[in-house]
């Protein structure tokens, strides 16, 4: 009896309006009858707002604020101590997730690479949704003797997330051993761990690479983007306060064209909102640019329309 296959493939447009005018095509795939994708509404979470806040919070009020504000949860150093557990209780109250805790590993020779107590952090942290982000750091930017230690270390960092359901991000900082996206990438792909990935920290690719077009690094390594942080940004700018990091309706950057882009590679992850070195009191700056990010998810695309 023969056998007979139906092949359905209907193309469709979605106009996608991400605020500030800007506009972006994509060509989407959907079978006749199916549910139309979820409309693609990431989480937000605030990163380093405590460092320049002059109101000098406690983590207790700092996770009311965040709350009362709207965000979705939080980002901080990672906590060694018994401060860990109070920390994520703190906030498991408020309603908050934990989606990134940062940490330094040392690629330098006869010096310990992590805390010793990080392993242990990372088992406490199982089944939460939380990126460990690392600073590669001990020696100058791109110095090609740290690859070899940065593969043994990313390695078992990347065991250890797994066992714990999380993932290993190389945070790319100004004058760290991975100060560019692209030096993060070529260590991750060398790596060859799925548990361990890169962020995309616009404010660091700004001073880095800001003449540079993002998108062919973001398309070319979209499934190894493990966490992205924005800000308000104005170009050019070599300074962070005032310059590369800015609340978001601060700034000439386009941050829309950015989202839009990760939408378009399939960034599903939370988006960090980069606050280091804002003056003033976090309140207000968080508020206002959580008022640009909630004018940003209000604009829908249009239905969709036949093929």
């Amino acid at each position: 009896m023969a056998m007979q296959r139906l092949h359905w493939k209907t193309w469709t447009a979605t106009l996608l309006v991400l605020g500030l005018g800007r506009t972006v095509l994509a060509a989407e795939t959907a079978a006749p009858g199916q549910r139309a994708p979820a409309a693609w509404a990431p989480k937000l979470y605030a990163l380093c707002m405590e460092i320049s806040d002059a109101k000098q919070r406690t983590i207790p009020q700092q996770a009311e604020m965040l709350r009362s504000l709207g965000f979705d949860g939080v980002g901080y150093p990672l906590w060694f101590d018994e401060s860990l557990e109070a920390n994520l209780r703190t906030l498991d109250k408020a309603g908050l997730e934990v989606y990134l805790l940062y940490t330094s590993i040392d690629l330098s020779p006869n010096a310990p690479p992590y805390d010793p107590r990080l392993a242990e952090a990372i088992r406490r942290l199982k089944g939460r949704p939380v990126t460990i982000c690392v600073l590669l750091r001990g020696f100058p930017p791109g110095d090609p003797r740290g690859d070899e230690p940065a593969v043994k270390i990313l390695r078992q960092l990347g065991d250890l997330a797994a066992e714990s359901g999380l993932r290993i991000s190389v945070y790319h900082h100004t004058g760290d051993w991975t100060e560019s996206l692209a030096d993060a990438l070529r260590v991750v792909a060398k790596t060859d761990h799925p548990r361990v990935g890169a962020n995309f920290n616009l404010c660091h690719w700004l001073m880095v690479d800001g003449e540079k077009d993002y998108r062919p690094l973001l398309r070319q390594n979209a499934a190894k983007i493990f966490a992205v942080t924005i800000n308000g940004a104005k170009l050019g700018s070599k300074t962070w306060t005032n310059g590369l990091i800015q609340p978001l309706d601060q700034g000439d950057f386009d941050n829309p064209a950015l989202l839009a882009t990760l939408r378009q590679v399939g960034y599903r992850g939370p988006i960090g909102l980069m606050c280091y070195g804002i003056p003033g009191d976090a309140q207000e700056h968080l508020q206002r640019s959580m008022k640009v990010w909630k004018s940003w998810q209000a604009e829908k695309p249009p239905e969709r329309s036949g093929p």
